[in-house]
């Protein structure tokens, strides 16, 4: 593009003084638009909307880079489609902003995909869809362009370990550290690595990591890091430990935004630098925790059948009275006969297909009822010793804490069952559950919960 202005503020914005590349960019727009080229409108709208993002103005941003798209002749719809979606994750419009990722990603002429795979990412974050948020993280991490992919693998990390896979987030972890990370993001990656070795109960290790991390004195563990420093100390020194340790480490819904993408043409960011992320602290802890919120009940299928422990009592009941009215003749006593063997039919049929009381419906709603009011949970789950209330407690401690939840899906085996549950979160998006139940006595008490991953759907 032929400008003095435009190249002027193009200078301003490379050096980081995005106030005046604006006002720059916006004079160029006003003055020599009279003098555009095909595809200069859709190039200044688009450099005035990575002003404006930088600036925190979402909601200006997002419209700017709307009018870049509406130029025909300009050829970088894919990097404004993420830089789009940038500026509506800003907005808190995460289901808009995947979108826009996924119309970037669509793009075969894309260069950068790593790009719009790292924001796709943490819009998913922000629903609570970790699995799809880990599978983005994991492709910024194996795109070949990708100069350094350090954070996608840090990232990757924390949904492991949201995931409840530590094991996987020390892979994540490892692979971060053969790259040359410096600073505040090695530590970090220590740090978070530490964690991942306590959740496996390699202890020593951990500790090694722990005092990599802090070994110059510039970084300090997050208070979760902390308490699993400690621990691991404790543990390896013989003492006592409380496994109650608090996971309060950073909610993934809070990262902030990933970097812009610019035209081909230009180079503002010339590697996979610091200057593609904001300054904040984007990896804190590898831990997550949901916010809470009270979850009202869902709709009762209103469905009741006794099980068969039920039906053997009214049978033995039927029969007592038949003894009684035996002299009425035999004809009575056939009628309850006959009746005996239908209910005993029904209460077999209803045993094979997964009926009882409590109904696995009643039984998932009580849980998340209980989890979101702060309440036991212990009488929903088949476990009741001790270490099994530990392990209740450190897996609802992953579950969301939502306004409503809708039964995709619930098995009907005899014994062993199994549900999928959609929970629907205050701020949008959803979060999906697969709920594996036993059978107890006259109904169903819940054995494990665990995140739908996508490839199980």
């Amino acid at each position: 593009m032929k400008s003095a202005q435009f190249d002027q503020a193009q200078i301003a914005y490379e050096s980081g003084d995005y106030a005046k590349a604006l006002r720059g960019f916006y004079s160029c727009l006003k003055e020599d638009s009279a003098t555009f080229e095909p595809g200069d409108a859709g190039l200044v709208y688009h450099r005035l909307g990575n002003c404006l993002i930088k600036l925190r103005s979402y909601n200006e941003a997002a419209a700017t880079y709307r009018k870049a798209l509406e130029d025909p002749d300009y050829g970088e719809k894919a990097a404004i489609s993420a830089n789009l979606g940038m500026a509506l994750v800003g907005l808190g419009a995460y289901e808009e902003a995947v979108e826009r990722f996924k119309a970037a990603l669509a793009d075969s002429d894309y260069e950068t995909p790593y790009r719009a795979q790292m924001g796709l990412g943490g819009a998913y974050t922000k629903l609570g869809m970790i699995v799809d948020a880990g599978t983005a993280y994991r492709n910024a991490a194996l795109d070949e362009n990708n100069p350094n992919p350090v954070k996608a693998l840090l990232s990757l990390g924390v949904c492991f370990m949201t995931l409840d896979r530590p094991k996987d987030a020390i892979e994540a972890y490892l692979a971060a550290l053969e790259f040359k990370a410096t600073g505040s993001t090695l530590y970090k990656t220590y740090a978070n690595l530490g964690q991942a070795y306590v959740a496996m109960g390699r202890y020593q290790e951990a500790l090694n990591v722990f005092q990599d991390a802090i070994r110059d004195g510039s970084y300090s563990l997050s208070t979760a890091a902390q308490a699993d420093y400690e621990m691991a100390k404790k543990m390896l020194n013989g003492e006592k430990v409380s496994s109650a340790v608090p996971a309060v480490g950073m909610d993934l819904r809070d990262y902030p935004l990933v970097g812009l993408d610019t035209p081909a043409a230009d180079n503002l960011f010339g590697g996979y630098s610091s200057t593609n992320y904001d300054d904040q602290d984007t990896y804190t802890d590898s831990r997550v925790s949901y916010g809470g919120g009270n979850v009202p009940l869902a709709s009762d299928t209103g469905f009741f059948t006794a099980t068969d422990t039920d039906l053997i009592a009214m049978g033995k009941s039927q029969m007592r009275t038949e003894r009684k009215m035996r002299h009425t003749g035999l004809k009575v006593f056939l009628v309850f006969a006959v009746l005996l063997v239908l209910i005993l039919g029904a209460a077999v049929f209803a045993y094979t297909q997964g009926m009882g009381y409590p109904s696995q419906e009643t039984v998932i709603e009580g849980l998340f009822d209980a989890h979101a009011a702060g309440e036991d949970i212990s009488p929903y789950w088949i476990a009741s010793d001790e270490d099994g209330i530990r392990t209740i407690n450190r897996i609802m401690d992953m579950v969301a804490r939502t306004d409503s939840i809708n039964f995709d899906y619930v098995g009907r085996a005899m014994t062993e069952s199994e549900a999928v549950v959609t929970a629907r979160l205050p701020e949008g998006g959803s979060v999906r559950y697969n709920i594996q139940l036993t059978r107890d006595m006259l109904g169903w008490k819940i054995s494990g919960i665990e995140m739908a991953f996508a490839s199980q759907q």
